[in-house]
Protein backbone atom coordinates (compact mmCIF):
# COMPACT_ATOMS: atom_id res chain seq x y z
CA UNK A 1 0.00 0.00 0.00
CA UNK A 2 1.63 3.25 -0.50
CA UNK A 3 2.10 6.34 1.38
CA UNK A 4 -0.78 8.31 -0.10
CA UNK A 5 -3.35 5.57 0.20
CA UNK A 6 -2.37 4.71 3.65
CA UNK A 7 -2.80 8.59 4.46
CA UNK A 8 -5.86 8.88 2.30
CA UNK A 9 -7.43 6.16 4.77
CA UNK A 10 -6.64 7.49 7.78
CA UNK A 11 -8.17 10.74 7.25
CA UNK A 12 -11.36 9.30 5.45
CA UNK A 13 -11.50 5.52 5.75
CA UNK A 14 -11.61 2.53 3.31
CA UNK A 15 -12.66 3.17 0.37
CA UNK A 16 -16.11 1.67 -1.30
CA UNK A 17 -19.46 3.36 -2.15
CA UNK A 18 -21.50 3.83 0.85
CA UNK A 19 -23.38 6.97 2.61
CA UNK A 20 -21.07 9.33 4.20
CA UNK A 21 -21.62 12.54 5.32
CA UNK A 22 -20.50 15.51 3.91
CA UNK A 23 -19.00 18.08 5.83
CA UNK A 24 -17.38 20.37 3.29
CA UNK A 25 -18.27 22.23 0.06
CA UNK A 26 -22.09 22.52 -1.43
CA UNK A 27 -23.37 19.60 0.06
CA UNK A 28 -21.87 20.57 4.00
CA UNK A 29 -24.64 18.64 6.31
CA UNK A 30 -26.40 16.33 3.89
CA UNK A 31 -25.71 12.85 3.62
CA UNK A 32 -23.94 11.51 0.07
CA UNK A 33 -22.55 8.26 -1.63
CA UNK A 34 -18.98 8.52 -1.84
CA UNK A 35 -16.44 5.97 -2.70
CA UNK A 36 -13.00 7.37 -1.47
CA UNK A 37 -11.23 5.46 -4.37
CA UNK A 38 -12.18 8.07 -6.72
CA UNK A 39 -13.99 11.06 -5.31
CA UNK A 40 -12.56 11.52 -2.38
CA UNK A 41 -12.22 15.46 -3.24
CA UNK A 42 -16.08 15.39 -2.42
CA UNK A 43 -15.73 15.19 1.22
CA UNK A 44 -12.26 17.80 1.59
CA UNK A 45 -14.84 20.44 -0.45
CA UNK A 46 -12.20 20.38 -3.29
CA UNK A 47 -14.66 18.52 -5.89
CA UNK A 48 -14.67 21.12 -8.79
CA UNK A 49 -14.27 23.76 -6.16
CA UNK A 50 -13.52 26.66 -8.67
CA UNK A 51 -17.54 26.93 -9.53
CA UNK A 52 -18.52 26.65 -6.03
CA UNK A 53 -19.09 30.30 -5.83
CA UNK A 54 -20.27 30.91 -8.93
CA UNK A 55 -22.97 27.54 -8.16
CA UNK A 56 -24.38 29.36 -4.93
CA UNK A 57 -24.93 32.81 -6.10
CA UNK A 58 -26.82 31.73 -9.59
CA UNK A 59 -28.72 29.43 -7.09
CA UNK A 60 -29.79 31.73 -4.60
CA UNK A 61 -31.41 33.78 -7.03
CA UNK A 62 -32.84 31.23 -9.14
CA UNK A 63 -36.39 29.49 -8.94
CA UNK A 64 -35.87 26.56 -10.49
CA UNK A 65 -32.74 24.20 -11.83
CA UNK A 66 -32.23 22.02 -14.56
CA UNK A 67 -29.33 19.58 -14.02
CA UNK A 68 -28.43 18.69 -17.51
CA UNK A 69 -25.94 15.99 -17.40
CA UNK A 70 -26.94 14.87 -13.89
CA UNK A 71 -25.07 11.55 -12.79
CA UNK A 72 -25.31 10.65 -9.39
CA UNK A 73 -27.23 13.70 -8.17
CA UNK A 74 -24.39 15.91 -6.61
CA UNK A 75 -25.87 19.37 -7.74
CA UNK A 76 -29.39 18.46 -8.20
CA UNK A 77 -29.42 17.59 -4.49
CA UNK A 78 -27.74 20.99 -4.17
CA UNK A 79 -30.34 22.37 -5.97
CA UNK A 80 -33.34 20.86 -3.95
CA UNK A 81 -31.94 21.38 -0.56
CA UNK A 82 -32.43 25.42 -1.12
CA UNK A 83 -35.60 26.57 -0.12
CA UNK A 84 -36.06 28.96 -2.90
CA UNK A 85 -36.06 26.77 -5.23
CA UNK A 86 -39.01 25.22 -6.05
CA UNK A 87 -38.50 23.03 -8.41
CA UNK A 88 -35.40 20.64 -10.29
CA UNK A 89 -35.12 18.58 -13.21
CA UNK A 90 -32.41 16.21 -13.16
CA UNK A 91 -32.14 14.60 -16.68
CA UNK A 92 -29.85 11.53 -17.07
CA UNK A 93 -30.43 9.05 -19.39
CA UNK A 94 -27.68 6.24 -18.03
CA UNK A 95 -30.20 3.91 -15.53
CA UNK A 96 -27.25 3.38 -13.22
CA UNK A 97 -26.55 6.79 -12.44
CA UNK A 98 -30.08 7.11 -12.00
CA UNK A 99 -30.27 4.61 -9.64
CA UNK A 100 -27.61 6.17 -7.96
CA UNK A 101 -29.62 9.69 -7.68
CA UNK A 102 -32.35 8.35 -6.03
CA UNK A 103 -30.51 6.26 -3.94
CA UNK A 104 -28.78 9.88 -2.49
CA UNK A 105 -32.15 11.68 -2.84
CA UNK A 106 -33.66 9.06 -0.13
CA UNK A 107 -30.79 9.77 2.45
CA UNK A 108 -31.60 13.13 2.87
CA UNK A 109 -34.76 15.34 3.24
CA UNK A 110 -37.74 13.70 1.99
CA UNK A 111 -38.71 17.67 0.90
CA UNK A 112 -35.98 17.47 -1.30
CA UNK A 113 -37.24 14.46 -2.95
CA UNK A 114 -40.47 16.02 -3.35
CA UNK A 115 -39.07 19.14 -5.19
CA UNK A 116 -37.43 16.88 -7.91
CA UNK A 117 -38.80 15.73 -11.74
CA UNK A 118 -36.17 12.58 -12.97
CA UNK A 119 -36.16 12.96 -16.78
CA UNK A 120 -33.92 9.38 -18.11
CA UNK A 121 -33.53 11.13 -21.13
CA UNK A 122 -30.67 13.60 -23.05
CA UNK A 123 -31.15 17.41 -23.52
CA UNK A 124 -30.15 18.97 -27.71
CA UNK A 125 -31.68 20.87 -30.05
CA UNK A 126 -34.73 18.55 -30.53
CA UNK A 127 -37.56 16.71 -29.20
CA UNK A 128 -37.26 13.04 -30.39
CA UNK A 129 -37.26 9.63 -28.31
CA UNK A 130 -34.81 9.52 -26.04
CA UNK A 131 -34.05 13.30 -26.24
CA UNK A 132 -35.93 16.71 -25.38
CA UNK A 133 -35.04 20.61 -25.77
CA UNK A 134 -34.52 23.13 -22.63
CA UNK A 135 -37.49 25.17 -24.36
CA UNK A 136 -39.66 22.04 -23.84
CA UNK A 137 -38.50 21.46 -20.17
CA UNK A 138 -38.55 24.76 -18.84
CA UNK A 139 -41.85 25.48 -20.19
CA UNK A 140 -43.56 25.91 -17.01
CA UNK A 141 -40.80 26.18 -14.37
CA UNK A 142 -41.00 29.20 -12.36
CA UNK A 143 -38.32 32.07 -13.14
CA UNK A 144 -35.46 32.83 -13.05
CA UNK A 145 -34.46 28.96 -13.83
CA UNK A 146 -30.47 27.58 -13.35
CA UNK A 147 -29.23 25.10 -16.22
CA UNK A 148 -25.93 23.66 -15.03
CA UNK A 149 -25.01 21.20 -17.93
CA UNK A 150 -22.58 18.82 -18.31
CA UNK A 151 -23.11 17.20 -21.18
CA UNK A 152 -19.66 15.36 -22.83
CA UNK A 153 -19.61 17.81 -25.66
CA UNK A 154 -23.45 18.31 -26.91
CA UNK A 155 -22.96 21.93 -24.98
CA UNK A 156 -24.01 23.75 -27.82
CA UNK A 157 -27.32 21.53 -28.83
CA UNK A 158 -28.57 22.36 -25.31
CA UNK A 159 -27.98 25.86 -25.93
CA UNK A 160 -29.18 25.84 -29.27
CA UNK A 161 -32.73 23.89 -27.73
CA UNK A 162 -33.26 26.53 -25.18
CA UNK A 163 -33.68 30.38 -27.48
CA UNK A 164 -36.76 30.65 -25.95
CA UNK A 165 -35.68 30.78 -22.54
CA UNK A 166 -32.53 32.45 -23.19
CA UNK A 167 -34.74 35.27 -25.19
CA UNK A 168 -36.41 35.87 -21.69
CA UNK A 169 -33.12 36.68 -20.15
CA UNK A 170 -34.36 34.88 -17.34
CA UNK A 171 -32.24 32.14 -17.26
CA UNK A 172 -28.84 31.42 -15.24
CA UNK A 173 -25.89 29.32 -16.73
CA UNK A 174 -23.27 26.90 -15.29
CA UNK A 175 -21.63 25.24 -18.80
CA UNK A 176 -18.77 22.63 -18.76
CA UNK A 177 -16.86 23.00 -22.01
CA UNK A 178 -15.07 20.42 -23.54
CA UNK A 179 -12.55 21.84 -26.10
CA UNK A 180 -11.94 25.42 -26.94
CA UNK A 181 -14.19 25.33 -30.06
CA UNK A 182 -17.03 24.64 -27.98
CA UNK A 183 -16.46 27.01 -25.79
CA UNK A 184 -15.68 29.90 -28.10
CA UNK A 185 -19.31 28.71 -29.88
CA UNK A 186 -21.05 28.84 -26.45
CA UNK A 187 -19.73 32.05 -25.82
CA UNK A 188 -20.63 33.63 -29.29
CA UNK A 189 -24.19 32.23 -28.41
CA UNK A 190 -25.18 33.36 -25.47
CA UNK A 191 -23.53 36.93 -25.90
CA UNK A 192 -25.65 37.10 -28.69
CA UNK A 193 -28.39 36.60 -27.39
CA UNK A 194 -27.61 39.28 -24.31
CA UNK A 195 -26.08 36.94 -21.87
CA UNK A 196 -22.48 38.26 -19.95
CA UNK A 197 -20.05 35.39 -20.03
CA UNK A 198 -16.97 34.75 -18.10
CA UNK A 199 -14.40 31.40 -17.82
CA UNK A 200 -14.11 29.98 -14.84
CA UNK A 201 -10.58 28.90 -15.12
CA UNK A 202 -9.11 25.85 -12.59
CA UNK A 203 -7.21 26.84 -10.15
CA UNK A 204 -3.43 27.17 -9.75
CA UNK A 205 -3.55 24.39 -7.03
CA UNK A 206 -4.98 21.66 -9.35
CA UNK A 207 -1.21 20.96 -10.25
CA UNK A 208 -1.02 19.59 -6.65
CA UNK A 209 -4.39 18.65 -6.44
CA UNK A 210 -5.45 17.57 -9.31
CA UNK A 211 -8.89 16.01 -10.73
CA UNK A 212 -9.48 13.58 -13.58
CA UNK A 213 -9.71 15.46 -16.97
CA UNK A 214 -8.23 13.61 -19.33
CA UNK A 215 -9.02 15.52 -22.57
CA UNK A 216 -6.81 18.98 -22.74
CA UNK A 217 -9.23 21.75 -22.58
CA UNK A 218 -11.95 21.22 -19.87
CA UNK A 219 -13.27 23.68 -17.69
CA UNK A 220 -16.30 26.11 -16.66
CA UNK A 221 -18.41 28.77 -18.31
CA UNK A 222 -20.56 31.21 -15.91
CA UNK A 223 -23.35 32.73 -17.69
CA UNK A 224 -26.30 34.99 -17.17
CA UNK A 225 -28.38 38.25 -18.14
CA UNK A 226 -26.84 41.55 -18.81
CA UNK A 227 -29.04 42.33 -16.12
CA UNK A 228 -27.60 40.18 -13.09
CA UNK A 229 -23.89 40.01 -12.44
CA UNK A 230 -23.18 36.18 -10.64
CA UNK A 231 -19.78 37.18 -9.67
CA UNK A 232 -19.17 38.92 -6.75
Amino acid sequence: MSLKTLVKRLLLGPPGLRPRPIRRGLLRSLTFQVDTANKSQRLLGLDEAEIAPCVRQMAAAARSALDIGAADGWYSLYFASLPNIERVQAFEPCSTLMDRLRSNFSLNDPTFTAKLTFVPKFVGASDADGWCQVDTAAADLPLPVLLKIDVDGGELDVLRGAGKLLASRQALLLVETHSRELEDGCIALLSEAGYNCQVVRNAWWRALVPEHRPIPHNRWLAASSKSYAPHG
